[in-house]
């Protein structure tokens, strides 16, 4: 049989995915395989003019599609290394050829996140095509599942690697040296949110010495944003970047490191994280991937429960406080390279290519948040804005006799996620007296809090926007939100003057997301929650917020799945809570 892997990346210059292909091609040779490496995307030098720039692309890859079709004969193996064009890409080859179809999916081509049209028309086009689709981890399954229900052609395999160290090098308690590094350290390794919670983990535990390293390249632009946020945060004396560097430089530098810290939103399996537990150095990575899903359910204090800066900073304290935490690594560490030895991985790839198939399957389904949006609480008139005070006092009392209760984003994220299902996230968008007045005493009748989003320029004056509501109603001044927040409840922003985010240019964007953060923060202390005005929000808008804040709430748009919707959360209407109780 011969096998036509098809990649968009395979060098050992690359990055993390090419030498991902390239290893996965050495072990199909060794395994007696004849391999062709195919190009998803034409060689040569296309031309961009014209009518129609994007003509040349296009016929470039019709000429290299007819060109490699020519390579293929019928009952022929092709593997698509990636999803998205690379997928797609090898499925026309495929249904040209009369071929079979492998997909591999490997991390960042299924975070659903970055799914936009095209991509989606690009994997369910692949999908459709696909005798087996092997993904590096259950949520990569999970996700593509969103594309493909109830699939039963889906497999999780990882990644092999040997463990190099069989000892663990031992964590200090005062004098920690973390590092983080990758190819191209780019916005999805998460190295913002690493930064904050080193500016956290610095102010709250000033007697432990801590100094992260960086290495990998980094765009100018984002290093630009990464030095800013080091200086604000007052940690240029502790933080290093030591630019791009080769795999064999790389692995010398983690050597010098006693932690290594991964922050991404979505990985499969990072080269970079196993790489430092063969060495044995000790890891602490975000919930994402093959690695986490294991590690989660033998030593979750391995695994940062949340992507909130403070609670992650809690976390790595308790993680190096951990009595005999090296014996955990150990037992962790040992149990995982037998799970990922090369025999072992490549037996699972020999049953498939033989017929005898055999695979892991961590059943973990990925998190969703539930939210409800609320204004106003006050009187008997039900309206957009307002909600009676006693159809909001029959609703607390309905939540909590199903077995359910109201929390502010702190509270939800600061949960066991084993709890996190029972609980509903409260937001109250504006900050209105009603809230004091009426609200208030409800939620403490039964133990609730919620977050309130606070428009920073209107705190203590009178609402004169909203064109929808024809009463003028005043705001929470700074005396009453603060009891609101001695009450358990957390203050979040809702911008400087609640103007629609998509009518502004980029300075007034900003103006209004750092500013009301900041003013808000000089009062209320950290503010990690932002509401979207009128619900309105981009791509482009999205990402700014994502700069500023750690969660983001919408109105009736957005999504519910908690690591790839974090800047993005749907709520729901007091109604729609209702029927989903129901269905519960």
């Amino acid at each position: 049989m011969n096998i036509f892997l098809v990649t968009g990346e395979n060098s050992s210059s690359g990055g993390g995915l090419a030498y991902s292909c390239l290893s996965f091609e050495r072990m199909l040779r060794g395994l007696g395989y004849e391999v062709t490496v195919i190009q998803s995307t034409p060689a040569e030098d296309i031309v961009t003019a014209g009518y129609d720039p994007n003509l040349g692309y296009a016929l470039a890859m019709e000429e290299k599609l007819k060109t490699d079709c020519q390579k293929l004969q019928a009952g022929d193996l092709i593997i698509s290394f990636g999803g998205g064009m690379t997928a797609y890409y090898s499925a026309l080859m495929c249904s040209k050829s009369l071929c079979r179809l492998w997909v591999l999916f490997r991390g960042s081509d299924a975070n659903i996140a970055k799914w936009d049209g095209k991509k989606i028309f690009y994997n369910q086009y692949a999908l459709s095509v696909a005798e087996k689709i092997f993904c590096l981890s259950e949520e990569i399954a999970a996700n593509i599942r969103l594309l493909k229900p109830c699939p039963n052609n889906i497999y999780v395999i990882p990644n092999y690697c040997e463990r190099i160290n069989p000892n663990i090098i031992p964590l200090p308690k005062d004098n920690i040296v973390m590092g983080c590094g990758a190819t191209h350290l780019n916005e999805k390794k998460g190295i913002i949110r690493i930064l904050r919670m080193m500016s956290v983990f610095r102010r709250i535990h000033p007697e432990i010495a801590m100094t992260l390293e960086l290495a990998g390249s980094i765009d100018h632009d984002v290093l630009e944003l990464y030095e800013d946020i080091v200086k604000e945060a007052n940690l240029v004396d502790v933080v290093r970047f030591l630019g791009p560097m080769s795999r064999s430089e790389f692995k010398n530098t983690q050597a010098n490191w006693n932690l290594y810290i991964q922050g991404s939103i979505c990985e499969g399996m990072g080269n970079s994280v196993t790489d430092a537990m063969s060495n044995g150095i000790p890891v602490i990575i975000t919930n994402t991937g093959f690695i986490a899903e294991l590690a989660y359910k033998k030593f979750p204090e391995m695994v940062f429960s949340s992507f909130e800066p403070a609670e992650m900073a809690d976390e790595l304290y308790h993680l190096i406080n951990m009595q005999n935490v090296s014996n955990r690594y150990q037992e962790f560490y040992t149990d995982l390279f037998q799970r990922i030895s090369e025999t072992k991985v490549i037996d699972l790839w020999h049953g498939h290519l033989s017929g005898d198939v055999k695979s892991y399957t961590f059943k973990v389904p990925p998190e969703t948040i539930l939210s409800v949006s609320l204004h106003d609480v006050d009187g008997d008139k039900h309206d957009n804005i307002t909600t009676p005070i006693e159809v909001f006092k029959r609703f607390a009392e309905d939540v909590h006799s199903s077995g359910f209760s109201l929390c502010s984003m702190a509270d939800y994220l600061r949960l066991p996620k084993e709890q996190r299902s029972n609980y509903i996230v409260c937001t109250f968008d504006d900050g209105y007296a009603g809230l004091i007045k009426n609200a208030l005493p409800i939620m403490n009748l039964h133990g609730f809090t919620a977050t309130v989003f606070v428009c920073a320029d209107y705190i203590g004056k009178n609402n004169d926007w909203n064109y929808k509501d024809k009463t003028t109603r005043r705001h929470l001044d700074i005396n009453e939100l603060k009891a609101l927040q001695n009450n358990g409840w957390e203050i979040g922003s809702h911008g400087m003057t609640h103007q629609s985010l998509l009518r502004l240019n980029d300075e007034d964007l900003v103006y209004q997301l750092a500013e009301s953060k900041r003013q808000l923060q000089s009062i209320f202390g950290p503010i990690s929650s932002y509401a979207y005005p009128y619900g309105d929000i981009s791509p482009f808008i999205e990402t700014l917020v994502k700069r500023y804040y750690d969660s983001a709430f919408l109105l009736t748009q957005g999504g519910v799945f908690l690591e790839v919707d974090r800047h993005r959360i749907h709520r729901y209407y007091i109604s729609e809570i209702y029927q989903i109780l129901k269905s519960k």
